[in-house]
């Protein structure tokens, strides 16, 4: 399954114009709202989300829930652990991962390094047995979601700031 490629580059490089204009980072939209009440951000965050659900519903493409769907298996609790450990590792990185491509499209050295470590770590997900299918979580999966979640605790528990 793939798009036809003009069509895509056009809608991604329309999409990536608005994003970037926008400051588009659904983190910074629930930050925002939850630590100063400001829904600036948020708007953009449930802007992508009814576009999707419309495009989705227009296209027939449009499935609730995680059975029949491309990728995604059926273990709800796994699918619950894989996001969080992936919603930890974005926060302790300092933001959602479209924000750190279009900073890196921008020329920021630290999110284009976040960038590639994103690409690297998805080619050792897939190559190594780490990555889940529709027929369920990899040979290794479960303990990669254990094993990481300590890992970002340990790194969010050592390296904080504390005042004094």
């Amino acid at each position: 399954m793939h798009a036809p490629l003009l069509l895509a580059l056009i809608v991604g490089l329309g999409i990536g114009f608005l994003a970037q204009r926008s400051r588009f980072c659904t983190m910074g939209a629930i930050r925002d709202l939850v630590l100063f009440g400001q829904t600036h951000l948020l708007s953009g965050f449930i802007s992508l989300l009814v576009f999707a659900f419309l495009t989705n519903l227009a296209l027939g493409q449009f499935h609730p829930g995680f059975a029949g769907q491309p990728v995604a298996h059926t273990m709800q609790t796994w699918n619950f652990a894989g996001m969080m450990l992936a919603g930890l590792a974005f926060a302790l990185a300092g933001g959602c991962p479209g924000r750190q491509l279009f900073l890196s499209g921008e020329g920021d050295g630290d999110a284009a390094v976040f960038v590639l470590g994103m690409i690297v770590g998805a080619g050792f997900a897939h190559n190594f047995g780490l990555a889940s299918s529709p027929k369920g979580i990899g040979p290794h999966g479960m303990a990669a979601v254990i094993v990481g979640m300590a890992v970002c605790l340990f790194i969010g528990f050592t390296m904080r700031q504390t005042t004094k």
